[in-house]
């Protein structure tokens, strides 16, 4: 599982060869600020399989032209590569670069592209959320829009919640669960922040 869109790659204890990517350079952080290709981007990294460019298109409503224009931009910047097979260009199947992938870099142009990213990143939260209030009660009552809450602890206790936060996961693929579709599972967007109060107390 490749955490995307963050400062943070998530960890994992598996007996996969973990490679994170990193990229710093603020152009290509600002390109990956569009929804089409955070889509491509969650889908690759989450599910660490191939897709197609006709399959990626169909997901994200683009046509196969478009959708390989975006391709080749995030393969530009070392977030995707093709993968064997596949003569026909629409045919060719693409995967993440590799397990995890990780946003940083300093000075205000990366301030600002990480800034961008992040605002699509709630544009699409916005979206999903929208999409769950059309849905029945009953299927609705399970969905999270946003679970916000404050906890004092220390560094140490960072590290420890967000490894728990990962390990949550890995505990259902060592239960057997796959990250695939299914005929009785509907994708859903998991995603968490750990972050200091940015508020100065005066005591």
């Amino acid at each position: 599982m490749g955490c995307v869109s963050c400062q943070r790659a998530t960890r994992q204890v598996s007996g996969v060869a973990q490679r994170e990517v990193e990229i710093k350079d603020a152009s290509a952080i600002r390109a990956l600020a569009h929804e089409a290709r955070q889509r491509v981007i969650n889908l690759l990294y989450s599910e660490q399989r191939p897709y197609t460019s006709t399959q990626l298109a169909e997901l994200t409503g683009l046509t196969p032209s478009a959708m390989s224009y975006h391709l080749r931009a995030l393969e530009r910047w070392g977030v995707v590569q093709r993968a064997e097979g596949g003569e026909d260009a629409r045919n060719r199947p693409w995967r993440a670069a590799g397990t995890g992938l990780r946003i940083s870099g300093e000075g205000e142009a990366t301030d600002a592209a990480q800034d961008a990213l992040r605002k699509q990143l709630f544009d699409s939260i916005s979206k999903r959320a929208r999409a769950v209030r059309a849905l029945p009660p009953q299927e609705r009552a399970n969905y999270v829009g946003l679970g916000v809450a404050e906890l004092w602890l220390t560094d140490d206790q960072v590290e420890t919640l967000a490894l728990m936060l990962d390990r949550a996961v890995l505990e259902m693929q060592e239960s057997g669960w796959v990250n695939e579709p299914g005929p009785d599972k509907t994708r859903i967007s998991y995603i968490y922040s750990l972050l200091p109060d940015p508020y100065k107390r005066d005591d």
